[in-house]
């Protein structure tokens, strides 16, 4: 992995606030709500260590995912690089501190894709105790 590669996962994954990670990733790009990417999150999440998460579209050109959390210590939780051609079916499991939103952003022929859905965890994955 080069530097600049490097130095730029560090940046998009140092702790922060949402909102600045947010703009950060997308400046002044337009972002589209869309029901063409799909994310699928439990409602009610037992351990905020281990909520399992799908990303699934039949968009075709989608070459790259990013996975939000508003209330993460760590605003980005996952960044996806993807060939175009793939069809895309992800299944993960991610961390949240706290109950919150988590917003999927999808690039697609220069274009961003949003789409968000709220989750209530009970008990928190990103503390320290």
């Amino acid at each position: 992995m080069s530097d600049s590669a490097a130095e730029r996962l560090a940046e998009n994954f140092a702790a922060g606030d949402f909102a600045d990670r947010y703009a950060r990733l997308f400046g002044e790009q337009a972002v589209t709500d869309s029901t063409l990417i799909e994310l699928v999150l439990p409602e009610i999440a037992e351990d905020g260590a281990v909520v399992p998460v799908t990303i699934r579209s039949e968009l075709d050109g989608i070459d790259r995912l990013y996975l939000l959390a508003d209330k993460n210590p760590t605003p980005l939780v996952a960044e996806f690089e993807l060939a175009p051609l793939v069809a895309l079916q992800l299944t993960a499991r991610i961390k949240l501190a706290e109950s919150c939103r988590v917003t999927l952003v999808a690039r697609r022929d220069g274009q961003l894709l949003r789409c968000s859905r709220w989750v209530n965890v009970m008990r928190g994955g990103c503390g320290s105790g």
